[in-house]
């Protein structure tokens, strides 16, 4: 299987169960707006990027199947940039790097949400 098919494919699935998820009013009780689901997919895919980019760096050789009766036998050999198993790996604390962003309500564009303390914390922060 073609790694970058698979992660495309995987990206796409994901795109659709948070389109599928999210609610249909864009705001709650307290007058926070939900992102979107462009803001959703750009972030998701922006932390997939990162830890992608972070494992990529390994020269390792995975090396698959066993023969018991021989210890030489058809053993496949793939190079772990290019296996599923850093793919699930990468996918692996995903959801904790979602939950890292926070919303700044100062800010009208898609980089609302973001890593770190907003503008209006931040100063409040330097008024205590």
């Amino acid at each position: 299987m073609n790694f970058k098919l698979f992660y495309l494919g995987y990206l796409t699935l994901l795109a659709f169960i948070a389109i599928a998820s999210s609610k249909d009013d864009d705001s709650d009780d307290h007058g926070v707006l939900y992102p979107t689901h462009c803001e959703v997919c750009k972030y998701l895919s922006v932390e997939l990027e990162t830890r992608l980019e972070e494992t990529g760096k390994s020269h390792e050789v995975i090396v698959t199947g066993y023969d018991s009766m021989n210890a030489a036998g058809n053993k496949k050999r793939k190079k772990y940039t290019t296996s599923e198993l850093r793919l699930i790996e990468s996918l692996e604390g995903i959801c904790d790097k979602i939950l890292e962003y926070n919303i700044h309500k100062e800010r009208k564009d898609s980089t609302r949400f973001a890593k770190g303390m907003s503008q209006t914390f931040k100063t409040l922060h330097g008024l205590v």
